[in-house]
């Protein structure tokens, strides 16, 4: 009715206007047509239903019918005969946008991605329920064409439609977005992935991988964190208290560590491995608690326990623990040669060369060559200097002449590299040069030596010195290579050159108390037996006093005693002399022929002939030879 009336308005109008056109017209009497409002309305009215589209027609009960076909087809394995329904019930019922998907999915499934694509485009504009599936399918189809922002656009819906719970979904995501190389919501998928796969290994190092290209360190902590919490792989919360460890965040690490129970080796080396960022206080009451009450009893850290109790004077329990550890190390090599260094310490101090040289020797055979100079020492601490030299011959020899690899020789390491030689060569120098004044000593003690041994005596000293004086001329700061110097010299008789050196060396603040009386002794007593001058005996005096008021009663007390009273014999002082040697240990200085010798001369000097000549026989039977005591009892040397 209403198409009728707007063509009835139109006629009407164009026969008026055909009927005006052949009267003259008159400028008074034209006027415009004015359309009013309804008449607007009318006519948008007729274009709308002029431009509406067909109805499409849609049986309803056909497209059904066809559907359950095509699920019984594709139940019996028949595709072909299910595709050929789906399409028939897609025709059927044109509207279903459920229909539509169907279709496309099977045309992908045929290799008809074109035309997959325009029946996904089609169907995406109909009503119906919208699904993550269909969403992904658009996906997938526009990731074959390379349209990147359709794909983004679709895998972002759909994934938002599975509340991001579809695993396929995220996984073709993250490809995609591995293709277009979008690193930072890669990093957010691989985040939502991971969980569901369980943190396989290939995807985990992917994301790895990233967030360490990304310089994000804090999330590859919080990576391997959510990996064990997820797997219970204690190598992933090893890898934390690692990155922890790098980042400086101790406290963290020391608090995961806290919580192990269990003597696993990753709870052992985690528990080391934040020991080192605590007080050595707080570390040692950290190691006992993890070992003796968490149950992290493992040799290792029995190992850092003896440590610790060796560097506090702790000897008896140190040692103990070591030894428990030492065997259980086998594998380990790192922390055993701990363990053997210890024990050379501890045995060493004991003079219980045997085991000091055993424990050395599994220290070199561990440590690939790097314990070797400390071998050499032990060797000549236990007079096994035929052992300790040639050990010390090659060192020299490969210190001497060592030169970079050539691939370093641009490296920016080299300066490193050249300081590490250095200092390797001036410690081999320096216990070179104790091994051979340590021969010289036992030389020089020996009342049997022959002329050829005496020879050999002044020969090490000359060649001791040599060395020393390499050492000192490529690092003069070193206070005791400057003290051996001066030791050395005195007994090579270059006293001057010697009292230069004791001079320089009672200015120096960095000795211990104990290091200074030491020195304060030597060179005090040197003054004094070299008896040059009164003065020089008075200063060496002074310097013994010293000595004692700073070790009134350590080990040495006895020795300094002695050179007080060898100073006041010096002095003519006799009686104050001998008072003081009565202060002595006699049954400390049995074998010491010095004492005996300051005891006989100290005697003979008051007058005590009898005392003096028992001082002097137990002084021959020490020493045969002893010049002093022969003397006295008017024998030739």
């Amino acid at each position: 009715m209403r198409h009728a009336f707007f063509t009835w308005v139109l006629s009407l109008g164009m026969a008026a206007l055909c009927a005006c056109s052949s009267a003259p017209a008159k400028k008074d009497d034209v006027k415009a047509p004015v359309l009013t409002a309804a008449d607007s309305a009318l006519i948008k009215k007729a274009v709308e239903a002029k431009a509406e589209k067909p109805k499409v027609e849609v049986d309803l009960e056909a497209a059904h019918e066809f559907f359950f076909l095509a699920k019984s087809m594709e139940m019996r394995g028949n595709q072909r005969e299910a595709d050929f329904f789906w399409k028939q019930a897609y025709k059927a019922d044109p509207t279903s946008r459920y229909l539509g998907f169907g279709v496309a999915e099977r045309l992908v499934a045929a290799g008809e991605d074109s035309l997959a694509l325009v029946e996904a485009k089609k169907a995406s504009q109909l009503k119906g329920k919208r699904t993550a599936a269909q969403y992904a399918l658009l996906a997938r189809l526009y990731v074959k064409t390379g349209e990147a922002d359709s794909c983004r656009k679709y895998f972002v819906m759909g994934l938002d439609s599975s509340h991001y719970q579809d695993m396929a979904l995220l996984y073709d995501y993250s490809l995609f977005l591995e293709a277009v190389r979008d690193e930072n919501e890669l990093v957010r998928i691989y985040d939502l992935l991971l969980p569901k796969v369980n943190y396989i290994s290939t995807l985990f190092q992917r994301q790895l991988s990233l967030l360490l290209d990304l310089g994000r360190d804090s999330a590859v902590v919080e990576l391997f964190g959510k990996a064990h919490e997820a797997t219970g792989d204690k190598q992933m919360l090893l890898q934390k208290v690692r990155g922890l460890m790098a980042m400086k965040r101790f406290k963290e690490a020391a608090a995961i560590v806290d919580t192990l129970t269990s003597a696993k080796p990753e709870d052992e080396e985690m528990t080391i491995m934040v020991l080192p960022s605590m007080t050595g206080d707080s570390a040692y009451a950290f190691a006992r608690k993890k070992y003796f009450e968490d149950g992290v009893k493992t040799p290792a850290v029995l190992c850092f326990i003896g440590q610790y109790e060796y560097d506090v004077d702790m000897r008896d329990s140190a040692k103990v623990h070591l030894l428990a550890s030492v065997d259980k190390l086998q594998g380990q090599p790192k922390y055993a040669n701990r363990a053997f260094l210890g024990l050379v310490n501890i045995f060493a101090s004991e003079q219980n060369y045997a085991q000091a040289i055993k424990y050395a020797e599994k220290s070199d055979s561990v440590s690939n060559g790097d314990t070797r100079m400390l071998l050499a020492s032990v060797y000549a601490l236990a007079d096994k200097y035929d052992k300790a030299f040639p050990l010390l011959d090659s060192l020299m020899k490969f210190w001497e002449s060592w030169k970079p690899l050539p691939g370093v020789v641009d490296s920016a390491n080299l300066v490193q590299l050249k300081n590490e030689a250095q200092i390797k060569y001036l410690q081999v120098l320096d216990i070179y040069s104790r091994a051979l004044i340590g021969e010289a000593l036992d030389l020089e003690k020996n009342p049997r030596a022959d002329s050829v041994k005496k020879a050999k005596a002044i020969d090490n000293r000359t060649r001791a010195q040599a060395m020393l004086d390499k050492f000192f001329a490529k690092d003069s700061s070193y206070s005791r290579v400057r003290l051996s110097i001066a030791m050395n010299l005195e007994r090579l008789k270059r006293y001057d050159e010697s009292f230069r050196h004791f001079e320089v060396l009672l200015k120096m603040p960095e000795f211990s108390p104990h290091e200074m009386a030491s020195t304060l002794n030597y060179y005090g007593y040197s003054l004094i037996e070299l008896n040059r001058t009164p003065a020089e005996v008075e200063k060496g005096y002074k310097l013994v006093l010293d000595a004692l008021a700073m070790e009134k009663d350590g080990e040495s007390r006895d020795a300094y005693l002695d050179s007080k009273a060898w100073g006041l014999y010096r002095m003519g002082r006799y009686d104050e002399a001998y008072q003081a040697m009565q202060l002595i240990d006699h049954s400390k200085m049995s074998r010491d022929d010095v004492f005996w010798e300051h005891m006989g001369a100290i005697q003979e000097a008051l007058g005590l002939k009898k005392d003096a000549r028992k001082s002097y026989k137990k002084l021959l039977k020490l020493n045969p030879k002893h010049p002093a005591a022969l003397k006295f009892f008017g024998k030739k040397k």
